[in-house]
């Protein structure tokens, strides 16, 4: 679907998610243990859970999941991408991670500039704390990297300018994508052996191979090699991953290792080895598109082979227009993989999207469609691709000697990899035979006579299966394919479609041509005969009456030319018609009636998931924009006037659950109806988080999640009472974290915030006198006395005013903001208190003090002793009143407990989850707390917790919880006892099939159902799987894949994991092995294993009493046998790192079994062994070595 712009409101369909192609073969990986920070291009800085399961935001960001992917959009960058200035890809938090661009995977994140035609003629000007990379003349770009640590600089200087738009004559910004490899029969398949008979092998014609580099040894490549060069950085051309020596065995291997058997398809043509993917199968966009440039302007190749992609597109990304400049610019011909992400529709990646591509599908042996093959139309505009398949199933090629996978000098391979070298190969062929042909012409001839599928689709298939005999003896050849466009339907469709197909004669004479159409009766031909000329050409059309289509749809056929009863040349032909679109009005007003600014989202039923529009409104007026017709939800992030007066800034959210648009459409989004979302508690708090999110979802593929992190400088959130949806599923959720105010000041200042860096009085209550100290310069300063005292000051230049409010002995410094909303910024750190006061309420006191004296309350709490950590899921739409009032009963009660040795602020964070959150979404809250806190919960069905935390030396995750109403339970964080500990915050051990997956965190602590990881070198760790005495894996890490191959059949597993740590950092749990014994099939799902759980009563240091209970809880992971099938457990410990052993007499409590210690005078610390098993044989064996001090 397209969307069009009207009135200078530009509108972007996010119609694809960009998902890489899946290469051929299986990748094993390993997950990282602990938590993956992203610096983003605005140097903000999102954290995710280990297994994506929950997303830490910075303040005010837009974190949106629609479909498969969740973007973060921190606050300020939507009007870039509204306006398709900037690749969402950059804030597509699910890509970045899979695609390695986290920042222990990549120190600095590559983009690249897109340059006006002005700019580009003139030298570039880069912005700052950018390094050129290289220059991309073909799209008028350079690729640069920005070093994480300076990101935000880049992005201030990239955004110098007064409007949305970017500064020195840049005009897009891309993500640098990664892009990866698209994984002696085959070549008889495609009738090759009859074209080397002839004597035709490819010679003289030099194909361009661009692909992970070559093993320049292998005796199939001997004196192939014209010339090579590396793009990759660090890497030499080498090919340490085996796919490019693949690929160009393919094309031109003379089968020298195989005595000649093993040849490729052009034996006599010439390779230029361009590495473009590196020894994993993977690159950057740039890397490939200056291979491209080298290929085609600098090696003049006639063909260039590219088996890479990543995902689909509508043929407009960089590397697409790269390939058409290119090919335009030099004759040559692009054969590109179509890409392996099927068997879905519009799967067709990049750059084989590009017009110019002769894209390539996968066939097998029998010329059946590979159920990976990428399948067409193109994405937005349903243009035909692929054009042509060929063999990719099991194909047998030279194999590289410097791969770790298989042996000898062959290997076989599967993939459009594959296919589309026999087309490049097929293509030599042709270009050997035909020297002044150019691309399109090599094209038209390879797709017009290729061997017809009738079983697949022109969308699967193209004209059909690659057939060079045929091609190299045929003399007629036709335009390639003839698309007719996607057109929109009118209420009375007129108009025409029409393409011309011309037909080229290369022989001697004459030749008089039979047209068929075989489709649907709505194209037309223009001629049923043609008479093409010797060594000429002929012209026919066909064309479609639009007031003659049916229906909306896609329609496709074949225009195929014979001559004496004998098919000689097909075209491929399609037509795509969609609804005409429809002018849709949205009008937002605020809550008197004024124009609202702000951020506008529409989710249309029937769009692939994925797919949502974007809009903003800087004035607020109405937003005029063409859609296509359809059941659409419309919602939007409106700023209006806040609780605290005209002055202060709320965010509105304001919905039309559901708008059918047939006809022109206008929706009014009135936020007078609205009413503040706001949660009371029963004892004072400041709301330290507030969080909204809106959830939508649209027949079979249509879904949103949009959770709004709402910034610090709005007072309230606000949403329609009442509001339901009259079809499909809507949600709305409301998150608050609600502290103990750490500082308050008079009894009118309720919205003053505390500034991050600053530091509160000590704890209690005194009256402080305030002193108006003007704009806050040293001259402002010298005028007035602060010592002891509130010093009161307009906005200004914050680092400067703190300096010297300091240095004048003030306690507290006052800034008061000079605009709307609520002033929040971060200073450096400093031991003054330095609050912001909005406008209306510090201009009343600045007033009040040019009156007379006055003394301000001040009551400081620097730690937290409670907090409210409260949800509202509303799962059927909004209630009559969107106002929470919970009571103590209403709530649970969580006794925490923090055991950290260290006195720095504690990292935490408490997730909430419920059925319409795809991800889990929170932000990092740096808390001053006591060791002991109260925390009060919301307790309700449907709603689900769980928490993180990390201090110095670990990061531990806990698992998914509920809270019952009234309940009371205890949490301990940072407990001294840490050893491996699975929960479902990380990958559960599963089995599938004949595979067994694991991860194993190493660290968790004491407390109950907690994983973690240490810091800060993480120790070390090995984990191994056995059955019997046959080690199936073994890692040097906490992940275990067995791949595939095991028995389906019930037999015992160990599962054995050890870690070891420096006792400097951390003197206790120095080192640990887990011993899991259990039973498992190919039935099983989730794997059987016994956790163990410890409560010991310690000091901060770490040490219990001699005398100590400790109490031992095994249980079974979430989905495996249930804890009570547990029969017996034991305990054994040691006070001398195991050289002796005690065994301990345990006794059955409701929480586990627990034995109280018999610890000689003498002895430091205690060893434990502990064991349980169940009743069906799973057992577990746990030894941690100096798991706590003694007293």
């Amino acid at each position: 679907m397209r969307l069009f712009p009207i009135g200078g409101v530009v509108a972007v369909l996010t119609a694809f998610a960009v998902v890489p192609s899946a290469p051929a073969q299986a990748r094993t990986t390993s997950t990282p243990p602990g938590p993956t920070t992203i610096t983003l291009i605005t140097g903000d800085t999102v954290t995710v859970r280990p297994g994506g399961t929950a997303v830490q935001a910075p303040e005010g960001a837009h974190v949106t999941t629609v479909g498969p992917d969740t973007y973060v959009y921190p606050d300020g960058v939507l009007p870039y991408i509204s306006t398709g200035l900037l690749d969402k890809r950059l804030f597509n938090i699910t890509y970045l991670l899979r695609e390695g661009y986290a920042d222990d995977k990549a120190a600095a994140l590559p983009v690249i500039l897109g340059y006006s035609g002005d700019a580009a003629a003139k030298k570039r000007v880069l912005p700052e704390a950018s390094t050129d990379v290289r220059a991309l003349p073909s799209i008028n770009g350079r690729a640069v990297t920005t070093d994480r640590s300076r990101a935000g600089d880049f992005w201030s200087d990239l955004t110098a300018v007064p409007a949305t738009g970017f500064a020195n004559g840049i005009s897009k910004v891309w993500l640098d994508g990664r892009v990866h490899a698209s994984l002696a029969d085959s070549v008889a398949q495609i009738g090759a052996p009859a074209v080397w008979a002839g004597g035709n092998t490819g010679g003289g014609v030099d194909v361009a191979v661009l692909d992970t580099g070559v093993d320049t040894g292998h005796p199939d490549l001997a004196g192939r090699i014209e010339s090579t060069a590396s793009f990759v950085p660090g890497e030499d051309v080498t090919d340490g991953h085996g796919h490019g020596t693949h690929v160009a065995s393919t094309i031109a291997g003379t089968g020298a290792a195989s005595g000649g058997t093993e040849r490729g398809v052009a034996p006599g043509a010439d390779l230029e080895i361009g590495k473009v993917l590196n020894n994993g199968g993977e690159g950057y966009d740039s890397w490939i598109i200056s291979g491209m440039e080298w290929a085609a302007r600098d090696r003049k190749a006639k063909v260039i082979s590219m088996s890479l992609g990543g995902g689909p597109t509508d043929g407009t990304d960089p590397m697409s227009v790269a390939v058409n400049e290119l090919s335009a610019e030099t004759g040559a011909l692009f054969v590109i993989a179509a890409g392996n992400s099927g068997p879905a529709e519009t799967t067709v990646g990049s750059p084989g999207a590009a017009d110019a591509a002769l894209t390539v599908g996968a066939v097998d042996a029998n010329d059946q469609l590979a159920e990976f093959s990428s399948r067409g139309p193109r994405l937005v505009d349903g243009a035909l691709k692929p054009e042509i398949t060929a063999p990719g199933v099991d194909i047998l090629a030279a194999r590289s000697q410097y791969s770790t996978e298989g042996e000898g000098f062959y290997r076989t391979m599967s993939g459009t990899s594959m296919a589309t070298p026999h087309v490049a190969g097929a293509a030599a062929l042709l270009a050997a035979q035909h020297p002044g042909w150019t691309g399109p012409q090599l094209k038209d001839a390879l797709v017009s006579t290729a061997k017809q599928t009738p079983d697949l689709s022109a969308y699967e298939a193209g004209s059909g299966r690659l057939d060079i005999a045929a091609t190299t003896t045929a003399t007629v050849f036709a335009t390639a394919t003839a698309y007719l466009g996607i057109h929109p339907l009118s209420d009375e469709p007129t108009g025409t479609a029409e393409q011309p197909i011309t037909y080229t004669n290369t022989g001697t004479a004459a030749v008089d041509l039979d047209l068929r159409l075989d489709g649907p009766e709505l194209i037309r031909l223009s001629a049923a005969h043609v008479s093409v000329p010797a060594g000429g050409t002929a012209t026919v059309t066909v064309s479609a009456e639009l007031g003659d289509v049916p229906a909306k749809g896609r329609f496709t056929g074949s225009v195929v030319a014979s001559t004496g009863g004998v098919r000689v040349a097909d075209t491929v032909v399609g037509l795509s018609t969609e609804d005409k679109p429809r002018h849709l009005t949205i009008t937002p007003t605020g809550r008197g009636g004024e124009p609202m600014p702000g951020s506008i989202m529409l989710l249309r039923d029937g769009d692939p998931a994925g797919s949502y529009y974007n809009f903003v409104t800087f004035d607020g007026g109405p937003v005029d924009v063409l859609v296509p017709q359809g059941r659409y939800a419309v919602w939007m992030w409106g700023e209006v006037e806040g609780s605290h007066g005209p002055n202060s800034r709320g965010m509105a959210l304001v919905s039309e659950p559901t708008v059918v648009v047939e006809q022109d459409t206008t929706v009014e989004l009135k936020a007078a109806a609205t009413r503040e979302v706001q949660a009371i508690t029963p004892k004072p708090t400041a709301t330290a988080e507030l969080r909204l999110d809106y959830h939508r979802e649209l027949g079979d593929t249509a879904s949103a999640t949009d959770s709004f992190m709402i910034p610090r400088y709005y007072d309230s959130v606000w949403a329609t009472p009442g509001q339901k949806a009259r079809d499909g599923k809507m949600s709305v959720t409301a998150r608050w974290r609600k502290t103990q105010p750490i500082l308050t000041i008079g009894d009118t200042f309720d919205d003053l915030i505390l500034l991050p860096g600053s530091t509160p009085p000590a704890e209690g209550t005194q009256q402080i006198p305030a002193v108006f100290a003007g704009k806050g310069t040293a001259s402002d300063f010298a005028k007035v006395d602060v010592k002891d005292k509130i010093a009161v000051v307009r906005r200004g230049e914050l680092d400067d005013q703190v300096e010297l409010a300091g240095k004048a002995g003030a306690v507290v410094l006052a800034v008061v903001n000079d605009e709307p909303g609520r002033y929040f910024d971060a200073t450096y750190r400093t031991k003054l208190a330095v609050v912001s006061l909005s406008k209306d309420g510090g201009e009343r006191l600045i007033t009040q003090l040019g009156k007379g004296a006055v003394s301000l309350r001040v009551e400081s709490q620097p730690t937290t002793d409670y907090l409210y950590d409260l949800v509202r899921y509303w799962p059927d739409g909004l209630p009559k009143s969107v106002t929470y009032r919970p009571a103590e009963r209403d709530l649970a009660r969580v006794d925490v407990d923090f055991q950290s040795t260290s006195d720095r602020e504690i990292s935490e964070r408490r997730y909430d989850y419920n059925p319409d959150m795809p991800v889990k979404v929170g932000s990092t809250g740096l808390m001053r707390s006591d060791r002991f806190r109260t925390d009060w919960v919301t307790a309700q069905p449907g709603v689900q917790w769980s928490s993180d935390m990390d201090d110095l030396y670990s990061f531990q995750l806990g698992g998914s919880t509920t809270y019952p109403a009234g309940s009371r339970t205890s949490e301990t964080w940072l407990g001294a006892i840490q050893r491996p500990r699975i929960n479902d915050a990380v990958t559960l051990p599963r089995r599938d099939g004949d595979r067994i997956v694991a991860e194993i965190p190493g660290w968790g602590d004491s407390g109950a159902n907690h994983a973690g990881v240490a810091f800060p070198d993480g120790g070390e760790m090995t984990a191994t799987l056995t059955q019997g005495r046959t080690v199936v894996e073994q890692n040097a890490y906490n992940w275990i894949d067995s791949n595939s191959g095991l028995s389906p059949k019930r037999l015992p597993y160990r599962l054995v994991a050890t870690t070891q740590r420096d006792s400097t950092n951390y003197p206790y749990s120095t080192r640990t092995r887990t011993i899991w014994d259990f039973v498992s099939d190919a039935k099983t799902s989730r794997l059987p294993l016994i956790q163990l759980d410890y409560r010991v009563d310690t000091d901060l240091a770490h040490r219990a009493a001699r005398s100590a209970a400790i109490t031992v809880s095994p249980s079974h992971l979430p989905g495996a046998p249930s804890t009570k099938s547990i029969t017996s457990a034991a305990l054994d410990v040691s006070y001398d790192d195991g050289a002796t052993w005690q065994s301990q007499r345990l006794r059955r409590t409701a929480a586990g079994w627990t034995a109280n210690l018999r610890a000689p005078r003498t002895a430091q610390h205690v060893t434990l062994r502990t064991s349980a098993k169940d009743k069906d044989g799973n057992r577990v064996e746990q030894t941690i070595t100096r798991a706590f001090g003694l007293k």
